[in-house]
C-alpha cells in the first residue's frame, strides 16, 4: 500500500492562475506514481469571486484526490481592523532586523508571544480561512505519511503546520514583506519538521529572521512543464498579437506588475517604434480601464497551456515586475523558451537568477527599465546571447530529475 501524502493550498485547479498553484500541482501530479496524493484546499478559484467557486467536497485530477472546503471566517467583516492592531510587534521585529539584531534574538527567543493572540485573530478572519480543512487534518493526522504546506501567507498553512509538526514539510515561498516579521510565524518556522526552500536567496531572507532556531531544511526549487505550443499562426490571430511584443505572464494586480503599464508607455512615447505589451492572464478589474485604454497594451485573458507556451516562445522580451517572488516559474519558463527576461532588481531571488544564469538583466527604478529595455530592443544580437544561456541554466538548477528524487527523500525520511 502506498503511502498518503497531503499537499495543502489555498487554491488548487488547472483553471487557477497562480505561481504558487501551479507549483504546487506540478509537485503533487509527479508524485502520483509513488505515492497515494491527496490535495486539501478551498473552494475558491478566483480571489475575491465567490460565484466563480468550485463546489465544496472530493474529486479526481490527474490521480490526485482534491478535497475542497469552504471558507468560514471568523468576524471576517472586521479583517482590516484586526490587522490594523498586529502592527506593533510586526514593527518591532522589522527593526530589529534593520539593526542586524533579529535573528541572534530570534536564535535563542525563537516564539514571541507579543501580538501572536492578535495575529491568530486576523489570519481567522481572512475570507479564506477553512476550520474546516483544520479540523480535518487534526482528525485525520495518523492517516498521513506527510503533509506538504505551500506558501506561509494563508491561516492553512500558519494555522495547519503545527497540527501535526513531526510530519510536516513547509514550502513557504517567502519573500521579503513585512507579513515576515509577524510573531505568529515562529512556531510554523522552527518547528515543522522540514522547510525546503525554492532558492538560496529565499533561505537567507528567512535564516536572517529566525536565525540558528530555525528548522532543518534544504533546497529543492520547482521545475517547470514543458507544454507543447500552439499552432503560432492561430495564436497571433485569436489575440491580435502584434511581430514584437514584451510579454507578461501571470496575475495582472498591481502588487505583481506594479507600475510596468506607465514605465512602457513612457518607453513608447520617448522611443516609439512597434514593439507592444502584452499581458497574459487574469487581470485585476481595477486596472482594466488602464489597460483597455491604451492601443499599445494587448490583454489576451486566460490562455490554454498551449496557447501559452507559443505566447512566450515568441515574445521579444519577457518581463516580471514584481519585487515579491520566491523563485519566479515565469522567468524559468522564459529562459527555457530562450526568450531573454528583464526583471525587477529589488526582488534578491531574480537578481541572483540573473548573475548565476547570465541569461537575464534586472533593472533598479524606472530610468533603469527603460533603459535596459531599449537595450534589449535595439539588439538583436544581444537577446540572442541572452537566450541561448537559458536553456542549461533551467535544466541543472531546476530539472525535474533533480527536484522529485529530493522531495521523494524528504518525505520517506518522516
Amino acid at each position: 500500500m502506498k503511502k498518503k501524502v497531503a499537499f495543502v493550498i489555498i487554491r488548487y485547479g488547472a483553471e487557477v492562475n497562480g505561481g504558487a498553484e501551479a507549483h504546487c500541482r506540478m509537485l503533487a501530479e509527479r508524485l502520483v506514481p509513488y505515492y497515494d496524493v491527496e490535495v486539501l484546499t478551498t473552494t475558491v478559484r478566483v480571489f475575491g469571486s465567490p460565484a466563480e467557486d468550485y463546489p465544496e467536497g472530493v474529486s479526481t485530477d490527474h490521480g490526485v484526490t482534491v478535497r475542497r472546503f469552504r471558507p468560514e471566517p471568523v468576524e471576517g467583516d472586521r479583517h482590516k481592523r484586526i490587522e490594523k492592531r498586529c502592527r506593533t510587534a510586526r514593527r518591532i521585529r522589522r527593526y530589529l532586523d534593520r539593526l542586524h539584531l533579529l535573528g541572534a534574538i530570534s536564535s535563542f527567543r525563537p516564539e514571541w508571544r507579543l501580538g501572536a493572540g492578535k495575529e491568530r485573530r486576523y489570519f481567522e478572519s481572512q475570507r479564506e480561512h477553512t476550520p474546516a480543512m483544520l479540523r480535518f487534518i487534526e482528525e485525520h493526522r495518523e492517516e498521513y505519511a506527510a503533509f506538504v504546506f505551500l506558501n506561509f501567507y494563508f491561516s492553512q498553512t500558519v494555522l495547519g503546520c503545527t497540527i501535526a509538526p513531526e510530519k510536516t514539510i513547509l514550502i513557504p515561498l517567502a519573500h521579503p514583506d513585512r507579513r515576515l516579521y509577524w510573531a505568529i510565524n515562529a512556531r510554523m518556522f522552527t518547528r515543522v519538521r522540514h522547510i525546503a526552500f525554492n532558492t538560496e536567496a529565499e533561505r537567507r531572507t528567512v535564516r536572517r529572521i529566525f536565525g540558528t532556531s530555525l528548522a532543518p531544511n534544504s533546497l529543492l526549487g520547482c521545475g517547470i512543464d514543458a507544454s507543447p505550443e500552439a499552432e503560432w499562426g492561430g495564436v497571433k490571430r485569436r489575440y491580435a498579437l502584434p511581430d514584437e511584443y514584451v510579454l507578461y505572464l501571470g496575475r495582472i494586480t498591481r502588487p505583481k506588475i506594479h507600475d510596468l503599464i506607465p514605465l512602457f508607455l513612457r518607453y513608447k512615447r520617448r522611443y516609439g517604434g512597434r514593439t507592444k505589451l502584452v499581458l497574459t492572464g487574469g487581470a485585476d478589474p481595477e486596472l482594466a480601464d488602464e489597460i483597455a485604454s491604451s492601443p499599445e497594451i494587448v490583454a489576451t485573458g486566460f490562455v490554454s497551456d498551449a496557447e501559452k507556451a507559443a505566447i512566450v516562445r515568441h515574445a521579444t522580451v519577457m518581463v516580471n515586475p514584481s519585487h515579491l517572488e520566491s523563485l519566479s516559474l515565469l522567468m524559468l519558463e522564459a529562459m527555457a523558451s530562450r526568450v531573454p527576461v528583464l526583471v525587477n532588481g529589488r526582488s534578491e531571488v531574480m537578481a541572483d537568477h540573473c548573475r548565476r544564469s547570465g541569461a537575464a538583466l534586472a533593472y533598479r527604478g524606472g530610468r533603469d527599465f527603460l533603459r535596459k529595455l531599449r537595450r534589449l530592443l535595439s539588439s538583436p544580437q544581444l537577446r540572442r546571447e541572452l537566450g541561448e544561456k537559458g536553456p542549461a541554466y533551467v535544466r541543472e538548477q531546476y530539472g525535474w530529475e533533480v527536484i522529485i528524487p529530493k522531495l521523494r527523500r524528504l518525505i520517506d525520511s518522516l
